[in-house]
């Protein structure tokens, strides 16, 4: 067993010095010491860049060649020098070097021996994986959830401890969004009045946007700023009576396409780009404020404006444009193969160095089904993907306005996206919410069992690491997660929670895709809720599964009962609900979080299961019901009433798990109304009554 490491570093950079930090406490927490001369028996740890050199003293070594070269690429190689155990990580570049120490401490954490650490070549399977962060300074919406956070996202530790997380999870696009930024970022010079702070408040300003840009980049993180179209900031909107939708944030509706908001933002972009270095890409919506233009209109004020603005500057930044989200002059969302195919021109001519575009997967709800089926607007054809582009790459968003309480993390949900979804012309993915903004963890009750963590990111610490290691490889296999779970909680059965949390993890799955939904507030599925309201039988008898392949109740019904072969009927999806949320009870059964963080990891899985128990048995009512009304049958109303009497006692259970963890909640999706489970017992009870006595 080794009992001290000498390290190495062949090629320093910021990226490797943040690694270095994460093996030296690895490397301490398992009492092995860190040494600067070595002795018989040290391992000595050599970390660098791939270059010839490196590659001819590795082989001297016995080092087996490395066989992975190239961005964010590492291997991991082992050898012997003068009798000492060698461990090589010999990165493809300085990111590929950073991931690779941040490997092997991981391996070290998990109980490897330095020296015995098996040959490994790791190398991105996207070169994009982003995380979507809505800002709450002039965010898309105004709402108390939002609007909270402003404080704690001016305060960098926040940021340093974000960006640690997704550095360590392989996260490596930081993207920024709000309505739009320049006034908090520069002084417009033919435009000053647009920012209304003095010159020390700006100052203040553009400190912390340069500091996040700098920590960002020393973990081997691009940082990319997003905004919608038509806007100036609220100062120029009442200096110049332009745009005065801008003072309030009023997103939506038809905007100013006047010669001076358009030479306004123009220059904002090309400022932006020239005082801002460390900003690695820009990306704009063609929807919001662009009613009452057709989808060509869109196009052309894009080009006149952000793409000139881009062309302008005097560098080039990566540009993301967001193709037409409206076939028409509306700007709800619709969509047309026309519309699509002038999406993929406006992009093939765009000439810059690198484009993407981003599309929403499933609309905003992402976490239903990992099978394509709508993006924002509607129904989509592969116009934009068939035949692979050559001057483009497309972007998933895989969008979360579906769980922001109950934790998540199911591998194989990420495996299967990526295999179904993953083709050429694909370059990566964004995972984050618009209605929801991971900073202060305003969810968690102060009186609850201990917490282990400061931020509302760190609660969601599985999800962040499923999708950030899968979409660097997605062969990382399961037992990576499984440790994870027990470095954080030391003694307990990683397996048995990484399981029953995957398995707790596709009831939000299986609720979204059968009830359906389209944009943000038209569903929030831990909670139950569709269009800010409760999920009742009826609802569930009328829904329209978004997946084609899914029969919904009525249509099962009318059918008497029967499915077309490779169809899944409603009571299947109440079986698949049902089993998995039993088997998930059954796998925390005798795992005690006590009163530390664990009680809350397991309290999820349980109130995950309870939800999808309650599903399971309101489905089956829905059913019972269409059948009883077709029927006339008494006995299958009595039976529907059972059901939603056991369906009530699962959302009770689910209450009462909660209750006690979780503060009534601000909510997008409800408005002025805070949310909490507990607070919808009496509308679960109630279904059941309103079909009168057995």
């Amino acid at each position: 067993m080794t009992r001290q490491v000498m390290l190495n570093v062949e090629t320093p950079s910021p990226q490797v010095s943040f690694a270095l930090g994460r093996l030296r406490k690895a490397l301490g927490e398992r009492g092995i010491a860190v040494v600067d001369a070595p002795a018989a028996g040290t391992t000595l740890v050599h970390v660098g860049v791939i270059s010839a050199d490196m590659a001819a003293r590795m082989a001297a070594d016995g080092c087996a060649s490395s066989q992975r070269a190239g961005n964010e690429a590492f291997s991991i190689r082992r050898g012997v020098r003068n009798g000492n155990p060698a461990v090589w990580v010999a990165g493809g570049d300085a990111a590929g070097a950073m991931y690779g120490v941040l490997e092997l401490a991981e391996l070290i954490a998990g109980g490897a021996d330095p020296a015995g650490v098996p040959d490994r070549d790791v190398a991105p399977r996207f070169p994009f994986r982003g995380v979507k962060f809505n800002l709450p300074w002039m965010s898309y919406r105004r709402h108390p959830s939002l609007q909270l956070h402003s404080e704690v996202c001016r305060d960098m530790a926040f940021w340093q401890a974000f960006l640690d997380m997704m550095a360590e999870n392989r996260l490596n696009v930081l993207s920024l969004w709000n309505l739009h930024p320049f006034h908090l970022m520069i002084r417009p010079k033919d435009f000053p009045e647009a920012c209304d702070m003095t010159d020390e408040e700006l100052a203040r300003w553009q400190e912390f946007w340069r500091t996040l840009m700098d920590r960002a980049h020393e973990r081997g993180i691009q940082v990319h700023l997003f905004f919608w179209n038509i806007f100036v900031s609220p100062a120029f909107a009442r200096a110049r009576n332009v745009a005065k939708y801008s003072i309030d944030w009023s997103f939506f509706g038809n905007g100013d396409t006047s010669e001076l908001v358009q030479k306004y933002n123009r220059q904002c972009v090309t400022q932006l780009i020239d005082e801002y270095p460390g900003l690695n890409g820009l990306g704009v919506a063609m929807s919001e404020r662009m009613g009452g233009m057709t989808p060509e209109e869109r196009g052309k004020w894009i080009y006149d404006t952000i793409v000139a603005g881009i062309k302008a500057a005097r560098r080039p930044v990566q540009f993301n444009l967001r193709v037409p989200h409206s076939a028409n002059t509306g700007s709800g969302g619709s969509m047309n193969r026309q519309t699509e195919i002038l999406g993929r021109k406006l992009l093939e001519e765009l000439d810059l160095p690198v484009v993407w575009t981003e599309i929403k997967f499933n609309w905003s709800h992402g976490h239903s089904t990992p099978r394509l089926c709508i993006i924002h607007g509607g129904r989509v054809s592969d116009v934009l993907w068939n035949p692979p582009p050559a001057k483009y790459r497309i972007l998933w968003m895989v969008r979360n306005e579906d769980f922001f309480i109950l934790r998540w993390g199911d591998p194989q949900f990420v495996r299967e996206h990526i295999r179904l979804n993953g083709h050429k012309g694909v370059g990566g993915y964004f995972i984050g919410s618009e209605c929801y903004i991971p900073a202060v963890d305003y969810i968690t009750r102060a009186d609850g069992p201990q917490r282990n963590w400061k931020y509302a990111f760190e609660r969601q610490w599985l999800f962040y690491m499923v999708w950030g290691r899968l979409l660097y490889d997605p062969s990382t296999p399961d037992d990576v997660f499984a440790s994870a779970y027990e470095q954080r909680y030391g003694r307990v059965n990683g397996r048995a929670l990484l399981e029953a949390m995957a398995r707790a993890s596709r009831v939000p799955q299986r609720i979204a895709t059968f009830v359906g939904f389209t944009w943000d507030h038209t569903l929030y599925t831990e909670g139950f809720l569709a269009g800010g309201n409760f999920i009742t039988a009826d609802r569930l008898r009328k829904a329209r599964p978004v997946d084609e392949d899914w029969t919904g109740v009525e249509q099962f019904v009318s059918a008497g009962g029967k499915v077309a072969p490779g169809r899944v009927s409603p009571l299947e999806v109440a079986d698949a609900a049902e089993a998995d949320a039993r088997t998930a009870l059954k796998l925390v059964e005798n795992i005690n979080g006590g009163n530390g963080p664990l009680a809350y990891e397991v309290a999820d899985i349980r109130a995950w299961s309870h939800l999808g128990l309650h599903f399971a048995a309101k489905l089956r009512a829905a059913v019972a019901l269409a059948e009883a009304d077709a029927a006339g049958d008494a006995a299958r109303r009595k039976t529907a009433r059972n059901l939603l009497e056991q369906a009530a006692a699962h959302w009770n259970d689910l209450a009462a798990i909660t209750s006690p963890l979780y503060r009534e909640i601000p909510l997008q999706h409800t408005g002025e109304r805070l949310f909490s489970w507990q607070s919808l017992r009496e509308k679960a009870a109630s279904e059941a009554q309103s079909i009168g006595p057995q």
